[in-house]
């Protein structure tokens, strides 16, 4: 939106008493510019500012004109019963009548718009669209038969209420209830009831219409207010049992603040709006979409709504012609399509999906929270700023929606339910924390479609987007170390198989997936995982039936041109490239991981001052690492030296990277026993450390000199005993700097398996 700046208005005018909240008072300030601007000065502007609506035109008393010269827009709604065209609408009728007997120039137009409307009633009654007893058996035909004869200025008012669809099938925008009506309360008879009290042609009455016209302006209470419901626009004016300290209260309104609120729900007229975004149902009603309970601490799933009305405040002073093209236009379009949920009008805002010149939304959800009735609930207030980073959520969207659009289990719901809540969470705030949940609620996902035979069927296999961009993001200038571990421990793979077998991520490991083949292209569903449990079972067991797998599997891969063959049953296997090895290596793809986390990590709740790894944080930075796919994924990490290395680990990771031999370039390089893993798992720690130990002396590392035990700390520094699960855990991700902490820490290397397993080192060779 772009403002006449050639334009020097008369009158600046801050009206304090019209402001975004609550939903009563914005419409009244959009009807106050939309009277002004098709009636008096077309170049008369709005904008909103901290203290109200700012207001420039050429008009110098506002409150006067409003009294004298403002000309009511007709409003009328036949197709609803109490509208004052029912056989029993006698109350409504009798205003209705009262209305059109003035006259006055001012309602020349309704007098005009009620013929029409009663033609329509006629016809609709001769050919069945209402029954004998006054009831409307066809709304939709009743509705396109007064659409075809009304005169232009009903338009606005049928497209606000009615969207007619190219399905023949009436849509009712929520912000005005289901076709002009919130039950039986009836907004076009209510206006009427208000037109009736502001436009007195008397000289007392106009004196009193204009003070309350100044009244709402300035938010003042000079004037009483009237006794009138209000309906779903104010919710602190609304009334009803406990609105009070005595109980129960009376709806209260400014008759002007209501009048001006239908003009102003005008400018909602699904217009071009609905030709634009092709019929897309409620996306087809300017910044309305579904509702969704996320995004605010009131909200509650199951809740009934109507829907989400988001609307646009703009400080720039903006003509009616602006702000006319802004609604017709209604711009919140998410991946090149109309925004149709709240998520996807959080992304919108987030990526310059909105027209140019709004600078916030005002989130409105219509929630039935009084009764029967439905109020405009302010939800949040949503500035318009680019993030680019909410561009990572469109890569994974896609799988989801059929899902949504699924008849789903109670517990494919329920992870659904948590996915939409983290999705929002991060199209709302972009920040990494959320973009972590929304990657762990993917996964948590893909588990409950993978336990559930009847989903299996119905959803494809999910490919993973490249890792790069959201790593980057994740890790930005925090690096906790639980992301380090969980990015280790995600992007393991195994090579492909000497039988054809294809190689496997650590995503088809503990997810119930298969790799895809020339008959699956994005893979298949499994019954079970390869490995069982990640989920149900704690972490540290799960990574070490992992490592026991793998030692079970690693003899299988292929190699290119083996330079030896196993030897003395060491389970000797061969990795990329043709490396052989005596013995078991882990992973030889992955992120390597800085040895201080992996330390860290083994030593676990055992390690003097508690655990320095959080285990549930670790949990859901792994599902966070497992949505993503990792192949040829890059990344270094800000390596420290542990304070506390556990001397085991010590000796194993460097076996687990396949050691080479001193002295000797031709010797078979070392690796892990294959029944190491099943060993550490049954708590023989001192017996592998010995077989460790023994293997290392055997590749020419010996022990150098301790180091000093650090100042304040009772335990030297090789003192550290892990329990055999948490090492075969910190065995499976790849280790950075496994040989430099052989090399530098003192690990007293020993055959016998007696000798205690912390005891430090006093000499090497």
């Amino acid at each position: 939106m772009k403002a006449d700046t050639a334009r020097q208005p008369a009158a600046r005018h801050v009206l304090a008493g019209l402001r975004p909240e609550p939903l009563a008072s914005y419409l009244a300030g959009l009807g106050l510019i939309r009277v002004l601007g098709d009636q008096a000065d077309p170049g008369a502007t709005a904008s909103w500012e901290p203290g109200g609506l700012v207001i420039e035109t050429t008009i110098a008393d506002i409150s006067r004109w409003l009294a004298e010269d403002y000309v009511p827009t007709p409003v009328l709604s036949p197709w609803n019963g109490g509208s004052g065209f029912g056989a029993k609408d006698v109350e409504p009728r009798r205003r209705l009548a009262q209305l059109l007997a003035d006259a006055s120039p001012r309602l020349a137009g309704f007098r005009a718009a009620a013929d029409a409307a009663e033609a329509a009633v006629r016809r609709a009654r001769a050919s069945g669209w209402i029954s004998q007893d006054g009831k409307v058996a066809d709304k939709q035909r009743l509705v396109q038969e007064f659409r075809n004869r009304c005169p232009d200025s009903l338009l606005a008012w049928i497209d606000a209420c009615v969207v007619l669809t190219s399905a023949d099938k009436a849509q009712f925008p929520p912000l005005l209830g289901t076709g002009g009506n919130d039950g039986r309360l009836d907004f076009s008879t209510n206006f009427h009831e208000q037109l009736l009290a502001v436009l007195d042609g008397t000289a007392k009455g106009r004196a009193r219409s204009a003070a309350c016209a100044r009244d709402l302006l300035t938010g003042s209470e000079a004037e009483r207010l009237a006794s009138a419901p209000v309906g779903q626009f104010d919710p602190a004016g609304a009334g009803g049992q406990g609105s009070s300290p005595f109980g129960a209260a009376g709806s209260l309104a400014n008759p002007w603040g209501y009048v001006l609120m239908v003009e102003g729900a005008l400018l909602f007229a699904a217009g071009v709006a609905r030709r634009s975004q092709h019929d897309a149902g409620r996306a087809a009603m300017p910044f309305t979409v579904a509702y969704s309970p996320d995004g605010t601490a009131s909200g509650a799933a199951g809740e009934e709504s109507r829907g989400e009305v988001w609307a646009p405040a703009w400080s720039s002073p903006c003509t009616l012609a602006e702000i006319s093209q802004l609604f017709s236009e209604a711009r919140a379009s998410w991946r090149g399509r109309p925004a149709q949920r709240a998520v996807d009008f959080y992304a919108a805002t987030r990526a310059l999906g909105v027209a140019r010149g709004i600078d916030e939304f005002v989130r409105y959800g219509l929630q039935q929270r009084n009764g029967l009735a439905f109020v405009a609930v302010p939800l949040d207030r949503v500035p318009v700023e680019s993030r680019p980073q909410v561009r990572l959520a469109a890569r994974i969207e896609d799988w989801v929606s059929p899902i949504r659009r699924a008849e789903a289990s109670r517990a494919l719901g329920t992870a659904l339910r948590q996915f939409d809540a983290a999705h929002l969470r991060f199209a709302r705030d972009c920040g990494v924390m959320a973009l972590r949940d929304l990657l762990a609620a993917l996964t948590s996902l893909e588990m409950a479609v993978g336990r559930s035979g009847r989903a299996r069927e119905q959803f494809r296999v999910r490919t993973p987007p490249a890792a790069g961009d959201f790593l980057a993001f994740l890790a930005g200038e925090q690096e906790p170390a639980e992301l380090r571990l969980a990015v280790g421990i995600a992007s393991c793979a195994t090579c492909p198989g000497k039988n054809g077998s294809p190689g496997r991520s650590m995503r088809q490991i503990l997810l119930p997936l298969d790799p895809a083949d020339p008959a699956h292209r994005y893979g298949r569903w499994r019954d079970t995982a390869l490995v069982p449990g990640f989920g149900l079972r704690p972490l540290r067991p799960v990574l070490a039936d992992v490592l026991a797998w793998r030692s079970r599997t690693a003899a299988d891969e292929a190699s290119a041109g083996e330079r030896h063959g196993d030897e003395a049953g060491t389970g000797g296997t061969s990795g990329p490239g043709g490396t052989a090895f005596r013995g078991v290596p882990t992973f030889r793809r992955g992120i390597p991981v800085p040895h201080a986390d992996l330390h860290a990590f083994a030593a676990g709740p055992a390690s003097p001052g508690g655990s320095l790894i959080d285990e549930g944080e670790l949990d859901i930075w792994l599902r966070a690492c497992l949505a993503l796919g990792w192949r040829g994924a890059r990344h270094s990490w800000r390596r420290a030296e542990p304070a506390l290395p556990v001397p085991a680990l010590a000796l194993l990771h460097p076996l687990a990277e396949g050691v080479a031999e001193r002295g000797n370039p031709d010797a078979l390089p070392l690796a892990l026993g294959p029944d190491w893993a099943v060993r550490l798992a049954a708590g023989q720690v001192e017996t592998v450390h010995a077989d460790a130990a023994r293997r290392l002396r055997q590749a020419g590392w010996n022990a150098v000199p301790a180091p000093a035990v650090p100042p304040g700390n009772g335990v030297p520094a090789v003192g550290r005993i892990a329990d055999g699960t948490s090492l075969a855990a910190a065995l499976v991700p790849r280790c950075d700097g496994a040989q430099d902490l052989l090399k530098n820490f003192a690990i007293k290397i020993k055959a016998d398996p007696a000798t205690p397993v912390g005891e430090p080192a006093t000499a090497g060779r």
